[in-house]
């Protein structure tokens, strides 16, 4: 130990002593020429002899020593760490618009990994399968219970099968200390017994069910929670195993808490709670009895393989089951029973989890991933441009480096050192804003909820080991990237450069490289500039069309009285209560309940039998419809056209009765009048319902819908299909405290009533539109990012020009050239250079914007007028960052000029 620690500092001393040694030599050369008068060819040369043996002998020195590699490494970064400093303006530009793209990448990487690549954690994800009827990326099927029981008889091709359902309830109320009341929607997650076993998950605290927690219906009141909402309701307690909290009156014992990172296989639903499925009728009051009712499809099926086993083989097992299930059904035809026999039974992979926004946030979080990705391309152009100029100015530095025997190589990987360094500074600064864009996106998403009735988007956007790797593998390739160009030029500098302040042929090659960078800037930018355009105007063009109804001022309080295990004909005398209790405030013009809201969507598309109607079944055959109490229309501001509206006598004895719109007219009576006609839907023989009034289209599920078939039906005449409702109140035209007015009189007729949620029918617009809002902030926000970061290029580049031609400047300022001309001259080139990126720029935005025409509304990809918006915009801001530069050289002196050296 003791003779290397002497070897180690022999060989620091040796250093010190050489590189003192090579610094007085080049002191003295750096004097020779004025003192000596000694040509720039013979000072090389004199260079060459005095420092090239003390070189030779450095470089053989550290040659005997195995760690001198990294000693070399460790100087070359405090090096660059140095001249880095020196230049703080250029760092942060660099660091900050870097970090910004990295940032930017990540956030968006993060949100593609959690939807799109993310595993479920838990053992061998990749064994677990999803059974379906479709084949698609997005396969999402339920299932009868019973049927799922004869899926679960096939041992041969499973391990482990198990069904599950979600509820949300908002009435979960915990005993003991630090308990009460869940004011929050709890996610709910009924399962069989083999869920756990099935996934492979285990406890972080207590234990999780087994077969034995699910065998009796209604006999065992336990649960599971998730340890989130451990974290949450329980402060992480030691005492939570045991502890009770009750739902729907029945009180739950918790038997124990999943690990860490565990939320359920809904990815975009994080579950809370686990109940075993034999507690269906206690947890769902508004539909008891499902557990033994052949019909009705509610449950989720995911299964795991065997090993060995393949997906062929288990469809083969499936099919047969199927078969047996579906001879089980009740009420079918058998037309029904044919068609149910031909569906194609699928299995999924479940490694990722089960989400209903994988497929509809697929393209968007592309397109977004293409904007980032862009914008960090401009900005690698723009630093590589800035680190260009850089290598310009300090090209006598690297010959004189050169002079005194410095490698090619060595000064390559001495200014890659520095551009690595900005890399990686950028990428540890774009975590941050990362995490800040997370949350914020986060916060975004959760406003994308899948209905009022159900909780808030919850997506986990913390980057993870994936997204970190990601994000280290971005510094490090925007290091290359923006390096390599400069680093290979400096490397090839010319030796007589080094006693001289005169530019070299070299760095005319340089500047042209940065115009063809400022060009290939300018063209990037514009496509960003043209496409957020493109999703700005059709977010404008979504938000002003005409609706159908009114959206100023009318409220909407969601409601969830099927969680009290109200239904059918309980929910409809509720439900009138509460219409009469809210005409009688003061300041409400009116109030109507809905099953759906405005845009809530409908309660499906069943195909409809119209009386006289001989046309053939197509894809628009099937319509819409809606449960609607007595003044819906008059408080929606929806227009009746023809016909009567709803009353209190359109009840359950009555004749039944419907109201249908324009598009429904349209399809079936050729726009006659369908006032009196008839019609049947669902399994009704013949036609018992008659149509007594018209109203006006409107949009019932997206601001995209296109004459779309609707039917309204009285709730009187549907209690079946009555369970959560919404109150529509139209108030006065200045009604403060109105929300809390309502709240209360909702209190009033049932203290015990739910209420989920209070909106705006504007506010749910904005809502349904939430894809398109994250598009166009987006897409707007780097879009003038992109347009920042190539005006500073152009900037820097023509700058950078006007600097090196200051005595072309003098001399023809000197032969009569006006200050007006010397602007106009240097404006003229950078107006070129935008030029030749418009050019470019506009192919290239005409074949991407193909790509996103479906995400466009009421405007072409190609449009004229958005194109020569970002067009003139892009010139018109690269104008002024050019007019700096062009001032300076209208000022230059002819006479300091004619003597610039």
């Amino acid at each position: 130990m003791r003779f290397l620690f002497w070897r180690r500092r022999e060989k620091d001393l040796l250093d010190k002593d050489l590189d003192d040694e090579i610094e007085s030599h080049l002191r003295m050369a750096a004097g020779d020429r004025e003192a000596r008068g000694l040509s720039r060819r013979e000072a090389e040369q004199l260079a060459r002899m005095e420092f090239g043996n003390v070189a030779l002998v450095k470089e053989t020195t550290r040659h005997m020593w195995p760690w001198v590699g990294f000693d070399r490494f460790l100087k070359d970064l405090r090096f660059a760490l140095r001249i880095l400093g020196r230049s703080p303006g250029f760092t942060a530009i660099a660091v900050l618009s870097l970090a910004l793209g990295i940032g930017a990448n990540t956030a968006i990487f993060t949100a593609c990994n959690v939807l799109m690549l993310r595993q479920l954690p838990v053992d061998h994800p990749d064994q677990l399968v999803t059974v379906g009827t479709q084949d698609s990326g997005d396969m999402f099927e339920q299932w009868p219970y019973p049927t799922f029981e004869k899926f679960r008889e096939l041992t041969d091709v499973f391990s482990g099968i198990s069904a599950i359902a979600n509820v949300f309830r908002s009435n979960i109320d915990i005993a003991g200390q630090g308990g009460g009341l869940d004011s929050a929607q709890v996610n709910v997650a009924l399962i069989s017994g083999t869920y756990f076993s099935t996934l492979g998950v285990r406890p972080a605290v207590g234990r999780l069910f087994t077969s034995d927690d699910d065998r009796v219906p209604d006999g065992h009141p336990v649960a599971v929670i998730s340890y989130n909402y451990w974290q949450r309701r329980f402060s992480r307690s030691e005492d939570v195993v045991g502890r009770t909290f009750t739902l729907n009156q029945t009180s739950y014992r918790i038997l124990g808490v999943t690990r860490a990172g565990f939320t359920g296989d809904w990815v975009e639903m994080p579950t809370d709670i686990w109940i075993p499925i034999a507690m269906q009728s206690e947890v769902v009051l508004e539909r008891p009895g499902l557990l033994a009712n052949p019909n009705p499809p509610w449950v989720r099926v995911v299964a795991r393989l065997k090993p060995g086993v393949q997906k062929a083989q288990a469809v083969a097992e499936l099919k047969v089951a199927f078969a047996k299930a579906v001879r089980e059904w009740q009420n079918l035809t058998p037309r029904m029973l044919d068609d149910s026999l031909k569906r194609p039974i699928m299995l999924e992979s479940s490694a990722k989890g089960f989400s209903w926004r994988r497929g509809s946030f697929r393209q968007p979080l592309i397109i977004l991933m293409v904007t980032v990705g862009m914008v960090l391309m401009i900005a690698c152009v723009n630093i590589a441009n800035l680190l260009l100029a850089r290598s310009a100015a300090r090209e006598k530095e690297m010959s004189v480096r050169l002079s005194l025997g410095a490698g090619r190589r060595h000064i390559f990987w001495l200014l890659l050192t520095e551009s690595l360094m900005i890399g990686l500074t950028g990428g540890l600064l774009g975590i941050l804003l990362a995490s800040w864009g997370s949350s914020a996106l986060s916060r975004f998403l959760a406003s994308a909820s899948l209905s009022a009735t159900d909780a808030p988007m919850v997506l986990d956007l913390h980057p993870d080991a994936r997204a970190l790797a990601f994000t280290a593998a971005l510094a490090l390739l925007t290091g290359v990237l923006f390096g390599l160009a400069p680093a290979m030029r400096s490397a090839r500098a010319s030796l007589t450069p080094a006693l001289s302040t005169r530019g070299s042929a070299g760095t005319r090659g340089a500047f042209s490289t940065g115009k063809a960078l400022v060009i290939a800037q300018v063209a990037l930018s514009l496509v960003l500039l043209i496409g957020a355009g493109l999703f700005v105007e059709t977010l404008r063009n979504l938000r002003s069309q005409d609706v159908g109804f009114e959206r100023n001022r009318i409220l909407l309080f969601w409601t969830a009285p099927d969680q009290q295990g109200r239904q059918g004909e309980s929910i409809a005398r509720l439900y009138e209560s509460v219409q009469d209790r809210l005409r009688t405030l003061p300041g409400v013009l009116s109030a109507a309940p809905s099953a759906f809201g405005l845009l809530g969507g409908s309660g499906g598309s069943p195909v409809v039998n119209v009386e006289g109607y001989t046309g053939k079944p197509d894809p628009d055959y099937f319509t819409s419809w809606s449960l609607i109490g007595p003044g819906f229309f008059d408080t929606a501001g929806m227009r009746l056209l023809l016909g009567r509206d709803f009353t209190r006598r359109d009840s359950e004895t009555a004749p039944r009765v419907a109201i249908v719109n324009e598009s429904f007219a349209r399809f079936y009576f050729s726009g006659g009048n369908p006032v009196g006609k008839h019609f049947g839907m669902r399994r009704d023989t013949g036609a018992p319902i008659e149509i007594v009034g018209l109203v006006k289209d409107a949009k019932y599920q997206s601001l995209r819908d296109n004459h779309l078939k609707m039917i309204y039906i009285p709730y009187r005449q549907d209690l079946h299909h009555l369970y959560s409702m919404c109150v529509l109140v139209h108030p006065g035209a200045d009604s403060p405290g109105i929300r809390q007015t309502v709240r209360d009189a909702l209190r009033a007729v049932d203290p015990g009533l739910p209420i989920l949620r209070i909106e705006t029918a504007e506010e749910q617009v904005d809502s349904s539109l939430f894809e398109e809002r994250l598009i166009a902030a987006i897409s707007s926000f780097f879009g003038i990012v992109a347009v920042l970061l190539a005006c500073l290029g152009l900037y820097g580049v023509m700058a950078y020009q006007t600097a090196r031609r200051t005595n072309e400047i003098g001399v023809r300022m000197a032969l009569g050239a006006t200050r007006g001309r010397v602007l106009g001259m240097v404006l003229e080139e950078s107006v070129w250079l935008v030029a030749g990126g418009i050019v470019c720029g506009i192919p290239l935005t005409l074949a991407a914007t193909r790509f996103v025409s479906s995400k466009l509304f009421g405007v072409t990809p190609a449009d004229p007028i958005t194109i020569a918006a970002a067009a003139i915009l892009m010139i018109s801001v690269a104008a002024v960052a050019a007019f700096v530069p062009a001032r300076r050289a209208a000022k230059v002196d002819p006479m300091v000029a004619l003597r610039y050296e």
